[in-house]
């Protein structure tokens, strides 16, 4: 329910890995036409790009972040074979039923490098507009919701941000990607699962407006060829379904989906592009934003 207290305008930025550096040309131009969300919420990439907006990175600092982005450099490899083994070695020689959370196996990559860089483009900054990061407990299922603020939210695991860069690295452990993260008894992975775009958080805290950006389309040309690419066309098709869900367009809601089909998710090199593609977008939608946003 909102109150007086509750944000106006809310911003609800989609997972998309790089191409979440569209979400930044989408901030960008926004801040030019004189929108700006009153409250911020992401899933996965877009939960690091959401803080780094709540911590008062703006243009010039977005320019800075992606001309220095270290790419590769983040990349810590997890030995999963070894971890996998030495996972099973553990629950079945040495039990350990004391522990709620018991040894992780390491996903491709452990996060770590991910987890210090974050420390670092956050240290020393404080959240200036209510922060929500959304990530899913392996454990449980359920949608979890790392917040500044001191909103309930029904049928999800709520906690007050203290760990910033965890919940960020959790928010985007893509399973089998990126190793889950501990917190608490519980095990944090990709915030996708449950909620692509946290729209459903914002109306939760009393939002009357949110803009969702999603990065995420189903590809217009598809041939299978395997196995695989069928079953992948499969789980392509649910994430939609699940998406259209909560994002329907509406009163309430203003639907933003970039054109990001010719993007290669794992090309540093294409980032800046993103950038362009979202601000593009936002230019040439101005008119129906402004008239959505002030009505």
């Amino acid at each position: 329910m909102a109150t007086e207290s509750s944000p106006y305008l809310g911003l609800a930025l989609s997972g998309g890995t790089l191409k979440a550096a569209a979400h930044v040309g989408v901030l960008n131009a926004l801040e030019k036409i004189g929108v700006q969300p009153d409250a911020i919420a992401g899933t996965s990439a877009g939960s690091l790009v959401s803080a780094l907006y709540a911590h008062g990175y703006r243009s010039k600092e977005f320019a800075c972040l992606l001309e220095s982005f270290p790419g590769a450099r983040l990349i810590d490899y997890g030995f999963p074979m070894w971890s996998s083994v030495w996972s099973w070695t553990v629950h079945h020689v040495r039990p350990t039923k004391s522990k709620k959370i018991p040894y992780v196996p390491s996903g491709l990559l452990r996060g770590r490098k991910l987890m210090k860089y974050i420390e670092r483009l956050l240290a020393p900054r404080r959240s200036m507009i209510p922060l929500y990061i959304v990530a899913t407990d392996l454990i449980s299922g359920l949608p979890v919701v790392f917040t500044t603020e001191d909103h309930p939210i029904s049928n999800t695991l709520c906690f007050t941000i203290k760990d910033i860069p965890r919940a960020i690295t959790g928010s985007c452990a893509l399973p089998g990607i990126f190793t889950p993260v501990v917190f608490n008894d519980l095990l944090l992975v990709d915030g996708a699962m449950r909620d692509y775009v946290p729209v459903k958080v914002l109306h939760e805290v009393g939002c009357k407006k949110i803009i969702a950006v999603n990065l995420y389309r189903l590809t217009k040309k598809y041939e299978p060829t395997t196995l695989v690419d069928v079953l992948s066309r499969s789980f392509d098709i649910l994430l939609r379904e699940s998406i259209d869900n909560d994002i329907t367009p509406g009163s309430t809601t203003y639907v933003l989906e970039p054109d990001l089909s010719e993007i290669k998710w794992r090309r540093f090199s294409q980032m800046n592009e993103c950038v362009e593609i979202g601000r593009k977008l936002v230019e040439q939608k101005k008119d129906s934003i402004l008239a959505f946003a002030r009505q």
